[in-house]
């Protein structure tokens, strides 16, 4: 094809990428950046800074108005598209996309026609080929310049890639094969524009193979090609190409750079948030190595990655280095903060944020106020006061209002907050306010929830008749909710009516629901049926029992209260070994058999560390220690490490504050009539027995027979535990 002639080979195989051969920076057209001045290089003055469009689409919420700037095309009645959400940071997406392969692409029209529309004469100026044209006059070599840019200018406004090869098949037609970078360049612009970044890539292949040097544009385009074919490694094969040419990275390459890496990742996105976030720092680092000063979006593309990796604490540091680097926020900038701080429960810094927003005169957005109401909802102690504030503020400011996602964070506020009341009157309002659409099953959860820890279980049963009603389907969260329901209201009957319920619908059961099932067995008494379902978990082979799996199946065993209530009603010194608990010390060696649990390591038996361990676990490991720890006495005092040390002191006298786990390891051996004493230091907080003690207590149980298990008196109690063959046979082993 003519097109193909004028290309020196130009491929339209988007998977292909030939060999790369440094180029020289020597032989750049001059003025290239003035050759497109619309189309390539748009620049827009805001706040003394210049916007780019570097990024692509990758953080397109970052960049609404530099995408849109991109799409614009002066001159021509095409309307720029506007994509992404102001303030969002990522909540939105691009709503523009290219359509697929398989759609067929606008029909050609001719372009060059235009060009006669301002003087230009196909015929009689176009017809010479260059070197004739530049003999003859140099003002012949202008207007052939001339022209070429003008075919440029057209190339880069097609609406399709289709489009502009048929500009440069008319281009050869008319007897000009001088393709220039400022060519290469609008090609690669229409593939940006059409979202192909691949054929982009092939593209600057074919560019290089006819020798056509590359100019900072270009390299800083193609890196954007990149991202939208998510190529991580193309790109920086294409930053060194440029460093090899000898052209010095810009902000643009870096910035475009790390919204790729923030995006993508190695290995085709496998890597994770934290992980890409590690990279684009790098990044960072090697750009301010290289005195390279960062812009706006080079920190938002920053708080991004700190954003996706659930690092509030982060993107708010990357803030505060952004205010020192002199660098004026924007929209994105706070918005980016606020759903941050939103869904990490940073209340206070969200309002921190919030006003100095204000104070730099940036108007709120409803996506403002939404993550403000997210952060009364998602906070460690939720506020439903302040969330319905904000609702009632929202509603005064102009240009915002309440939406869907508001009413949402407004009934999730209320529910946590244990505000039943302010639940249904969120959901009556979100109804009420033609947002209809934005009530799911997962709100009816919710309230489901809220109404079995407000009003008991019945309430309960009536918001799930009311979803059912509203033609609503429930799902394994509405069944799990329920579920658990039941057994805090120790109703097992109607717990088993549920399941039932939910296998005619054709649900299967998942882990939360299995942990309910569970939770309400053992409420009900029946540890047995408890194990059983537990049993069940550890043979499906589809989600094997987790930390709180086993909490749960421990809590189970020691009774309808669970392992605190059950520490909480044995007097001092007399601990009744039942068979449940029984039951919970074989679930926990079979666990440490399979290298689960590894609180006790086998050669040191005087030290037991239960940190990872919640407070269940805590007790079953802690008296299955004992079980060994008495059938092989240690030489040494015994340590029980119980959590980091926090505040343990500030040479004031004062005591640290300790963990609940650290509390439920002294209630253990309170009950088991143990003396023990706190044993603090520098790095975590611990408990200490002496040996001298431990001695003592042991040579204080009786000679028991090996078939008696149980006594009412702990002496009796743990000396059969600890003496039994049939109870600690294999114990050493299941501590390898």
């Amino acid at each position: 094809m003519a097109a193909q002639a004028l290309l020196h080979g130009f491929s339209y195989n988007p998977g292909v990428r030939g060999a790369s051969n440094p180029v020289s920076s020597k032989g750049e057209f001059a003025g290239i950046e003035s050759m497109m001045p619309h189309t390539l290089h748009f620049m827009l003055s805001k706040s003394g800074q210049y916007a780019r469009h570097g990024l692509g689409a990758s953080v397109a919420e970052l960049e609404t108005e530099l995408v849109a700037l991109e799409t614009a095309k002066p001159n021509t009645s095409e309307k720029p598209q506007r994509v992404g959400g102001g303030g969002g940071g990522g909540r939105q997406r691009v709503k523009a996309r290219q359509k697929s392969q398989s759609t067929k692409e606008p029909q050609h029209t001719p372009r060059l026609e235009w060009l006669k529309q301002e003087g230009i004469d196909l015929t009689n100026e176009c017809i010479l080929d260059a070197d004739e044209l530049c003999s003859r006059s140099a003002s012949g070599l202008l207007k052939l310049q001339q022209t070429i840019w003008r075919i440029n200018r057209s190339i880069s406004r097609s609406s399709s890639v289709t489009e502009a090869l048929g500009v440069i098949e008319e281009m050869k037609a008319a007897g000009i094969d001088s393709a220039n970078e400022g060519t290469y360049l609008a090609l690669i612009t229409v593939c940006r524009r059409q979202q192909q970044g691949e054929r982009a890539l092939s593209i600057y292949e074919a560019m290089k193979q006819a020798g056509v040097k590359p100019g900072m544009l270009t390299y800083n385009t193609l890196i954007s090609c990149c991202h939208q074919a998510k190529r991580l490694e193309d790109a920086f094969q294409i930053k060194a190409e440029m460093e090899a040419a000898g052209m010095r990275p810009d902000v643009v390459t870096y910035t475009a750079l790390m919204a790729l890496v923030v995006k993508t990742g190695p290995y085709r996105g496998r890597s994770s948030p934290a992980q890409r976030l590690g990279k684009a720092l790098e990044l960072y680092k090697e750009m301010l190595d290289r005195s390279i000063r960062p812009d706006a979006i080079t920190f938002n593309t920053l708080m991004f990655a700190g954003a996706q990796a659930k690092l509030p604490g982060k993107v708010l540091e990357i803030y505060r280095m952004m205010i020192a680097a002199g660098v004026t926020a924007n929209k994105f900038t706070f918005g980016i903060l606020l759903e941050s701080a939103g869904s990490g429960g940073r209340l206070k810094a969200a309002l921190e944020v919030f006003n100095e927003m204000c104070a730099a005169g940036v108007a709120p957005q409803t996506s403002t106020y939404n993550f403000l109401i997210e952060a009364c909802a998602s906070a460690p102690h939720p506020n439903a006061e302040k969330a319905w504030a904000l609702y009632e503020e929202m509603k005064t400011i102009d240009n915002v209002s309440p939406n869907g996602q508001t009413y949402n964070h407004l009934i999730t506020a209320s529910c946590k907050s244990g505000d039943h009341a302010g639940a249904l009157r969120a959901h009556e309002l979100m109804r009420n306010s033609g947002f209809s659409k934005a009530v799911t099953s997962s709100t009816f959860n919710k309230l489901i929830q809220s109404a079995s820890k407000s009003e008991g279980l019945d309430s309960a049963f009536q918001v799930y008749k009311k979803m059912r009603e509203a033609g609503y389907k429930p799902d394994v969260i509405t069944f799990g909710t329920l579920v658990s329901a039941c057994g805090q209201g120790k109703d097992l009957a109607r717990a088993l009516t549920v399941c039932e319920e939910m296998e005619s619908l054709g649900i299967k059961r998942n882990q939360v629901v299995q942990h309910a099932l569970i939770g309400a067995y053992g409420q009900a008494g029946q540890w047995q049926n408890a194990v059983d379902i537990f049993r069940m978990m550890q043979q499906s082979g589809e989600e094997q029992p987790t930390a709180l799996s086993y909490g749960i199946i421990f809590d189970a065993c020691f009774g309808k209260e669970g392992t605190n209530v059950f520490l909480d009603t044995s007097e001092p010194g007399k601990l009744d070994i039942t068979p449940g608990i029984e039951a919970a010390i074989g679930l926990y060696e079979e666990a440490v058999a399979t290298g689960f649990f590894k609180n006790v390591v086998e050669d040191d038996l005087s030290r037991c560390d239960v940190r990872n361990m919640n407070c269940s676990g805590t007790v079953v490991a802690l008296l299955a220690w004992l079980l060994h720890a008495g059938q092989n006495p240690p030489t040494s005092d015994l340590i029980i490490v119980t959590g980091i040390s926090k505040g343990e002191g500030d040479g004031k006298g004062r005591k640290g504050r300790y963990r609940k786990k650290h509390s439920v390891a002294e209630k253990v051996l309170q009950a088991v009539g143990l003396p023990c004493k706190q044993l603090n230091t520098v790095t975590m907080q611990a408990l200490s027995v002496s040996l001298e003690a431990f001695n003592h207590w042991l040579s204080d149980l009786p000679e028991i027979e090996d078939d008696c298990y149980f006594n009412e008196d702990v002496t009796s109690t743990v000396g059969t535990l600890l003496n039994s063959s049939e109870h600690t046979e294999g114990a050493t082993d299941n501590f390898r």
